[in-house]
């Protein structure tokens, strides 16, 4: 099999802190046979050495084995091309480096160790909860850390990762649609061929799976709403200063994809403090005389941590776990009041200054932190005066990852959509699954992980004179597992349901213990 490759995010916070451990800690390589029990997901960050059947060397960050294959992240090559994965009948040997752990503490002073820092609550035990105790401490595993269904495209030589898809929807009673954007779609002979695959620790039902076909101008890019609404946008404006909440420059982080993001520094936070609680950037861009309105281009996602909290949370119910999922399920206000909650506390909040302070503008959906989502959200300037205008991006803490932030102020263009089903879709074992994708109806694709569907579409010709670009439009849900195990931790949940803010503190509090944790290892 192809090594699967992928634009993730991870893969470089990972390089980051390894490297520092590299450069700092004692080190030695430990050669033998491939067991697939030593790379079970949960496993401590590290970096491995592999040796497949022809011959070939790769040296991976973090590898899981998943049913059949060995996944992981590559080091010293483009965060696009980051993402690996091998049979493990390839695989004729493994060497793990052992450094000293402890000096990884060293590095998270800086951006990019949020891997690690999730790792590190993970791999706790349950010392941790709300009120000092709970049952919701870490289970020994970062499954949770990513969640939601993968997609990857053929690019005619490769799988890549394209879309983790309707991320936040963690309940049937949750269940949404969501479009992405194919970076690296490319069809063959006619064909366009999808793999839709579970990796995670999770349960994942796909409803619906259809392709776009968007037909535009050429030098136009195409990208959806959190609503699925698509837009049109051509050459955009970047921003001309960009700080974050403590001050420091993040301009050239968040002007250009390119892989170098934005995230939130976790160290020095206290939850007593209202604006330890909270972190964004505030970009200022220039603006043309009388624009009124204008379309803001994000290409994001949220980080390994963001993703733990949200697998934290539901672990918090113990083993009330699959009761509190069939009152969801049961009662849908009940379920869109917590998607509400959800939404305002852990989204990506997008507000313009005007003459009367910051007006909002909306919400950026879950992008999951799997792949860059690119996301429009249209901007009213029509309280905003001068020449420039000032937008804010407001999160929890370490909630998110921002790659490119632009403007875009002219008109919308023309676009032609042309759905395309399915004309197959079937399992890795060879079951036939195009009927159960092909519409929203309730009957879903169900995966366990480890499962998956290769699904091909027969692609039209594009309209003559146009360019072309692919989306996916997916519908469904997710279930995480958690060890639903022990009492609930009351007092977190009390504090999540009714208290603002509470999932910032609890976000922090957590940062805190993972960062004293990797502290103490250092001792």
């Amino acid at each position: 099999m192809s090594p699967f490759r992928s634009n993730r995010n991870a893969a470089r916070a990972i390089a980051l802190v390894t490297t520092a451990a590299l450069l700092l800690g004692c080190q030695s390589w430990r050669t033998r046979p491939l067991d697939p029990a030593e790379f079970a997901p949960g496993q401590a960050p590290r970096l491995v050495r592999i040796t497949t059947t022809d011959g070939k060397t790769y040296y991976v960050d973090n590898p899981i084995v998943i049913g059949d294959s060995l996944i992981a992240h590559r080091r010293g090559v483009r965060e696009s091309e980051a993402r690996f994965a091998v049979m493990l009948d390839q695989v004729r040997q493994v060497a793990v480096l052992r450094v000293d752990a402890g000096k990884t503490i060293a590095m998270i002073t800086g951006v990019g160790a949020l891997v690690i820092v999730a790792a590190a609550i993970a791999a706790g035990s349950s010392d941790w909860g709300w009120s000092g105790g709970g049952s919701s401490g870490g289970s020994g595993s970062c499954d949770a850390c990513y969640s939601c269904p993968l997609i990857y495209s053929w690019d005619g030589h490769d799988w890549r990762l394209d879309s983790g898809t309707f991320g936040g929807a963690i309940a049937e009673a949750l269940a949404r649609t969501d479009v992405d954007n194919l970076m690296f779609a490319r069809p063959v002979d006619g064909r366009l061929r999808l793999r839709l695959v579970n990796e995670l620790n999770e349960t994942d039902n796909v409803d619906a799976l259809r392709v776009l076909a968007v037909d535009h101008d050429p030098g136009v890019s195409v990208a959806p709403d959190g609503a699925g609404g698509l837009h049109s946008f051509g050459t955009v404006i970047e921003p001309i200063r960009a700080t974050d909440y403590r001050g420091t420059d993040v301009l050239a982080r968040v002007r250009a994809v390119d892989g170098w993001n934005w995230e939130s520094v976790p160290t020095g936070r206290d939850t007593s403090r209202a604006a330890d609680l909270r972190d964004g950037v505030v970009l200022t861009f220039e603006r043309p005389h009388g624009s009124s309105a204008a379309r803001l281009v994000l290409d994001a996602n949220n980080t390994p941590w963001a993703a733990a909290m949200l697998g934290q949370v539901v672990q918090a119910h113990g083993a009330g776990t699959a009761a509190w999922y069939d009152s969801l399920n049961r009662s849908p206000a009940l379920a869109r009041g917590l998607g509400a909650r959800l939404a305002q506390e852990a989204f990506l909040s997008v507000a313009v200054e005007t003459q009367t302070g910051w007006r909002p503008q909306g919400l950026v959906w879950e992008a999951g932190p799997e792949v860059i989502k690119r996301q429009i959200m249209r901007l009213d300037l029509s309280g905003v005066t001068g020449d420039t205008v000032r937008v804010r991006l407001d999160a929890p803490v370490a909630f998110w990852s921002i790659d490119r932030v632009a403007i875009d102020y002219g008109a919308e263009r023309p676009l032609r959509v042309t759905e395309l089903r399915a004309d197959s879709a079937v399992t890795f074992t060879g079951a036939d699954v195009r009927a159960l994708l092909d519409s929203i109806d309730g009957g879903t694709f169900r995966m366990e992980t480890g499962d998956g569907a290769i699904v091909s579409f027969v692609v039209p010709a594009p309209t003559a004179g146009q360019a072309r670009s692919y989306l996916v439009r997916s519908s469904g849900w997710y279930r995480i597992h958690t060890s639903a195990a022990g009492a609930a931790d009351e007092a977190l949940l009390a504090h999540v349901a009714t208290e603002p803010g509470a999932i910032s503190r609890f976000s922090v509090a957590q940062l805190n213990v993972a960062l004293a944790r990797l502290q103490a290892r250092s001792r």
